[in-house]
Formats: C-alpha cells, structure tokens, sequence
C-alpha cells in the first residue's frame, strides 16, 4: 500500500484581492470631493437616497435601543431631582414651623410687656414701721406678687434662672420695675441675687424697693 502525502492548497489570495479594491474603491469615491458630490446630489443621488432609507430601516432597532437608554437615563435624573426636591420642601417647612414658633413666643413676650406697662406702678415709700412689721409687710408683698403669678410669669422666671446672671441682667433692664419684681418672687434667692450682683445699683433699689423680700 503507497501513501502519497496530499499538498496544501494555496491560499486563495484572488479571491480577496477584489473584494479588497472594491472596498477601497468605494472609499476612494466618498472621499473624493468629486466623487462624493456627484453620488450625494449628482445623478447617483435617488441611488444614494434608497440605500440611505433602507440602511436606516435595518438601523432603526439600534437607534430605538438608543433611545430607551436615553429615556431611562433622564427617567432616573427625574427620580434624583424629585426626591432632592421633596427633601428641599421638607427642609421649608421645618424651618417655616420653627419660625412660626419663634415669631409666636415674640408675640407672647410682647402682650407680657405691654399688660406689665398697662399696670399702674406702686408709689415707693420708705418703711418706717419696726424690723418685725417690716419684715411681715415685705413677705405679705411677696407672697402677693407669687400669689398673683401666672404661669407665663413662671416660665419667664424659669428662663431667667437658667440664663447667665449678666445675660438675664440685660433682659431686666428693658422691662418694668414691677413686672421685674414680680418675676423675682417667683425666682431662687441664690438666682436673684446673682442677677442683682450685676444690675447697676440705682435700678437694683428699685426692684428692692417694689418687693422688700428681695433685699439681702
């Protein structure tokens, strides 16, 4: 038996030569302004145009795939904007309620302040009874400003102890000496005198003198 050894066919070099200088010729055309003038509003033109509509049918998949990206792209940017929006509107109205509350305790404040004005201020008279009738006149006078305390009343004298006396001493200078006496009463000694400390000395004889319990 002879076994005869088959030879490699040659590589078909010729059948890719023209294929290669078709392509390279379709090239050249669109490349050359003349060329390219003449297949794009020459006389090649309706031949231009009907492959350009039927490239654009089998293309058009492509661009609606293109375009659904598109869409849920600015779909989700939407999203994002809304949700920054919503947190935007929630921010507003946190910080609208919080100035409504300030804006409605300045208004409280405010009544407090002209109520105390409205009051007619008690004559100051220098004592003269004995230190016993003294000492009971000013703790009647005290307990009657507590007495007389409303629970506004409270809840400034509660603010005013938990301020710095020099703080606290400010806020008393702006009000009236008896309104000021009357939130006193109502105070801590240790608090009221630390306040006191501060005040200047001729409006500290005042308050001393409304309310004779407040005197060290």
């Amino acid at each position: 038996m002879i076994v005869t050894r088959q030879r490699r066919k040659p590589f078909p070099v010729g059948r890719i030569i023209l294929p290669l200088v078709a392509i390279l010729a379709i090239l050249g055309a669109f490349i050359w302004p003349p060329s390219r003038a003449a297949i794009l509003s020459g006389p090649l033109s309706p031949l231009w145009n009907t492959l350009g509509s039927r490239f654009a049918v089998v293309a058009a998949p492509f661009h609606f795939a293109a375009q659904n990206q598109l869409i849920a792209r600015r779909n989700h940017e939407i999203v994002t904007l809304q949700a920054q929006l919503a947190d935007a509107q929630r921010s507003l109205a946190a910080a609208q309620k919080s100035t409504a509350a300030l804006k409605a305790r300045v208004v409280q404040l405010d009544t407090q302040v002209a109520q105390t004005h409205a009051k007619p201020a008690a004559p100051s008279v220098a004592p003269t009874a004995s230190p016993g009738a003294f000492g009971a006149t000013s703790a009647a006078a005290g307990s009657d400003l507590a007495a007389s305390a409303t629970p506004d009343d409270r809840r400034v004298a509660a603010d005013w102890a938990a301020m710095d006396p020099s703080n606290a001493a400010k806020v008393v200078q702006r009000l009236p000496v008896p309104y000021v006496a009357k939130i006193f009463s109502l105070m801590s000694a240790s608090d009221v005198g630390a306040i006191l400390d501060v005040l200047p000395p001729a409006f500290a004889a005042r308050i001393t003198q409304e309310n004779p319990t407040l005197k060290p």
